[in-house]
């Protein structure tokens, strides 16, 4: 333990042997509470590396519950910590994806300190969120998309719960803040993922571009969410085997003041889910949601994150209904596996 804090202490951070070591320690319960939260301070107080966080993803990923999907699938997901209240845009955006004929398999968790996750979303409007093991591959055969519950997929990141916990107190977040969204068991190969801090974007683009990724597109929004923002420009980067590209996009329309893209608990955001799948949800809110939803359908498609048609096309499937009807198709066979 000593070897690995010296090693975590420096400038350049730790060899992916050694972040392997760490992971393996910090998971497998031979590491105190105490000693774990040490070595996770050390890594955050100097700033993780892209070599640390990409050896702790594919860490968890061949720790967590093994999901073959058969195919490429796409997600929509973010790092959070933004410390805003706002609607989950990306959990509705994959219904719409999904409408639109991409697979999608979303990778995600309630909300740490609020009901407000996506999966207290999911739970709210009566979606299973931990189906038999073995079933996203039907799932999402059968309506499009999977949603995959990182605390079912991940029993060894319990282990980290209690050095986690200490570790809050002196610093904010750790590395498991940055390696959760990227270790979707699922694999993807398309990304839209959000970072609420500009900072870390260009260390998960970097992380990515080492994981290896078709192509994927960090999202820091303005005022700083994990998410393509409608109150301002959104800086991204995008990730192809080619490289990587940052840039800034342009707000799509006008900006529109934070509050209108504001959300609530789980009850409350899932009042808003059916409104706005029902179409009597008009305002900033779709707009924010076909923002983000056109984004990834353009990722996924191989063109500009901002085309305007596909924003358009997201809006369509919403007017149209069909977003609403994979919903309904996804909860009922859901709900038929767990009976």
């Amino acid at each position: 333990m000593s070897d690995l804090l010296a090693a975590a202490a420096r400038p350049t951070g730790l060899t992916a042997a050694e972040a392997q070591e760490a992971l393996d320690a910090i998971t497998g319960g031979s590491l105190s509470a105490e000693a774990g939260a040490d070595l996770l301070v050390a890594m955050r107080t100097r700033g993780e590396t892209a070599t640390e966080l990409s050896t702790f993803v594919r860490g968890l990923i061949a720790k967590a519950m093994q999901i073959d999907l058969g195919r490429a699938v796409m997600d929509v997901v973010g790092t959070g910590g933004s410390g805003r209240a706002r609607y989950n845009a990306s959990t509705t955006a994959c219904f719409v994806l999904a409408a639109a004929g991409v697979p999608v398999a979303k990778h995600g968790n309630r909300g740490s300190k609020h009901a407000n996750g996506s999966f207290d979303l999911l739970e709210a409007l009566g979606v299973p969120i931990q189906p038999p093991a073995g079933s996203h591959r039907r799932l999402l055969e059968d309506t499009g998309l999977c949603f995959i519950f990182a605390r079912q997929a991940h029993p060894a990141i319990g282990a980290a719960a209690p050095m986690r916990k200490l570790a809050a107190a002196r610093v904010s977040g750790t590395i498991f803040n940055l390696a959760g969204p990227l270790a979707n068991p699922g694999r993807p190969t398309h990304l839209l993922l959000g970072s609420a801090k500009p900072e870390q974007g260009a260390l998960l683009a970097e992380t990515l571009r080492l994981l290896g990724t078709r192509r994927t597109v960090v999202a820091c929004g303005h005022p700083g969410i994990d998410e393509v923002s409608t109150t301002g420009p959104t800086t991204i980067w995008e990730v192809t085997p080619a490289g990587i590209a940052s840039r800034e996009l342009p707000t799509p329309g006008t900006p529109v003041d934070e509050a209108l893209v504001s959300g609530g608990d789980c009850t409350a955001n899932a009042a808003t889910f059916h409104r706005l799948l029902s179409g009597d949800e008009r305002g900033p809110l779709l707009d924010f949601v076909c923002a983000n939803a056109g984004t990834a359908l353009a990722v996924w498609r191989g063109l500009q994150p901002e085309d305007a048609a596909c924003r358009a096309e997201a809006r369509d499937l919403i007017a149209s209904g069909k977003a609403k009807a994979t919903f309904e198709r996804h909860r009922a066979a859901a709900k038929a596996l767990v009976a």
